[in-house]
């Protein structure tokens, strides 16, 4: 018996979720508009939309870093965000070493093999592209990643190494442009402590909001419209500066892009997807025969709800109960 020999290969483009859906409504590819596409993309984007409101898309799970300033108690978080899910504070231990800086680079001699988990730059121009590299000699080099920073003047850019190998040296290099920066941090064995969440009322109870410590543990999230942001308490003082917050955040879905991108979902949502599509195209398109939305409802509460039942990792959960107040 012969088999196709691949798996999950089959491109699955917005163009194809659309005329999918489509004829979920009874119409045929040659029967839409440029109005009836108008029409599936914004639904398409609402649906997509919608989802942060039905529980937690294990893929929409993301880890950032943010960097803490002096003074600043305020961490605006990156658009799209709809919760914190788990926050932590970092603690690094520098790595220092004998330093060489160039127009476009700077390289840390160690004085012995060592490892990097952690690069921070604090810019003093607006950021450029750039590589992180390791040596053994100075001479022949490893890109461990490269990234491209989003920061002006004074902000600074952290970026956890995705591998963490000894190494003689270590360098920081512009791909283009000049590394214009005021500091460049590498450090190792981070120390992270949960920090804990508080409510609105607990944050506008605390007698000193302005008060300043190295280790501000406590936040209140204020889900603002497009930009959430984190209040911090206590405000960093100068000693946090070389601190982060490393939060695993709850995000949107990607924005519905070109007919040949693909949506930004795993292929187990796609039927769920394709009928949610379906039933919302059937209201809108006056072409579609009013009986069919009745099916197209069932078919779509049937589907997400599979999906929704396989959301989930398998990790392991323990249960302790807590008896101490029936006790003595």
């Amino acid at each position: 018996m012969a088999f196709s020999q691949t798996v999950s290969a089959t491109v699955f483009n917005t163009d194809r979720l659309v005329t999918t859906a489509a004829r979920r409504c009874r119409l045929n590819s040659a029967q839409l508009t440029a109005e009836h596409w108008d029409i599936a993309r914004n639904n398409l984007y609402l649906t997509l939309s919608d989802l942060a409101n039905r529980g937690i898309p294990l893929w929409c799970i993301t880890k950032i870093i943010m960097p803490l300033y002096e003074g600043v108690g305020d961490l605006t978080l990156p658009l799209g965000v709809v919760d914190v899910l788990n926050q932590n504070l970092r603690v690094l231990q520098e790595v220092t070493g004998t330093n060489t800086d160039t127009a476009t680079s700077r390289t840390v001699e160690f004085s012995s093999a060592a490892h990097v988990s952690t690069a921070g730059v604090k810019w003093n121009a607006t950021s450029v592209p750039i590589a992180l590299e390791r040596s053994d000699d100075g001479v022949t080099w490893t890109t461990v990643q490269s990234e491209t920073p989003q920061a002006v003047t004074g902000e600074w850019s952290w970026y956890d190494l995705q591998s963490v190998v000894d190494a003689l040296y270590f360098r920081v290099r512009a791909t283009s442009g000049t590394l214009a920066f005021s500091d460049i941090y590498l450090g190792n064995n981070p120390n992270e402590t949960p920090m804990a969440r508080l409510n609105r009322d607990q944050y506008s109870a605390l007698p000193d909001k302005t008060f300043k410590n190295n280790r501000p543990l406590q936040f209140w999230f204020d889900r603002t419209v497009r930009y959430p942001v984190m209040h911090l308490w206590p405000i960093p003082n100068a000693t946090a500066e070389s601190y982060q917050v490393v939060a695993w955040v709850h995000r949107q879905i990607m924005d519905v892009g070109t007919l040949t991108q693909e949506v930004e979902v795993p292929q187990r949502w796609y039927e769920a997807i394709v009928c949610q599509l379906a039933r919302k195209m059937a209201r809108e398109i006056a072409e579609v025969n009013p009986a069919v939305i009745p099916l197209l409802d069932n078919d779509a509460a049937t589907a997400l709800a599979y999906a929704q039942a396989e959301e989930r990792d398998n990790s392991p959960m323990t249960i302790i109960p807590n008896i101490s107040a029936y006790t003595r």
